[in-house]
């Protein structure tokens, strides 16, 4: 083989930039997901107390859309961090029951309007464990609310 020719610098095509093919969201460094298998499946927070058909199918895409959102964007959205202390008497007492009351905070996710889904964040998993349709874990003091 011959010798390659330098070629001046200002003659190089620039190398290409990569760039994503897909909006891929991370949470804490991984994609967001989301683990059923600790549902909560008594008390009056009980996942399985959400009906299948439209109620269920309204949950389940709402937390497909999610799925698809960065951590900021789930956060203006209505959803985000609590900590277990704000949370009614009734939802910190169905915790100790099931052996989850050294929780420090618990992640809502705001479905629409009232309803809520409430998971535990363990980094980028959301463990699903309760149903509020009413709003009723964590009630928003707020005027007109």
């Amino acid at each position: 083989m011959g010798k390659v020719p330098k070629v001046a610098k200002h003659l190089q095509k620039p190398a290409p930039e990569k760039r994503a093919k897909s909006k891929n969201p991370e949470i804490d460094g991984s994609p967001l997901a989301w683990r059923f298998s600790g549902c909560d499946k008594g008390g009056p927070f009980a996942w399985t107390a959400l009906a299948h058909g439209d109620p269920f199918r309204e949950v389940m895409e709402r937390l497909h859309e999610f799925e698809t959102k960065t951590w900021d964007e789930i956060t203006k959205t209505g959803s985000h961090p609590i900590e277990v202390y704000k949370c009614e008497k009734a939802a910190r007492d169905r915790l100790t029951e099931i052996l989850q009351d050294d929780l420090d905070d618990l992640m809502s996710f705001r479905i629409s309007g009232k309803k809520r889904v409430w998971c535990i964040k363990d980094r980028n998993i959301m463990k699903v464990l309760w149903w509020d349709p009413d709003h009723q874990i964590c009630p928003s003091h707020l005027k007109n609310t």
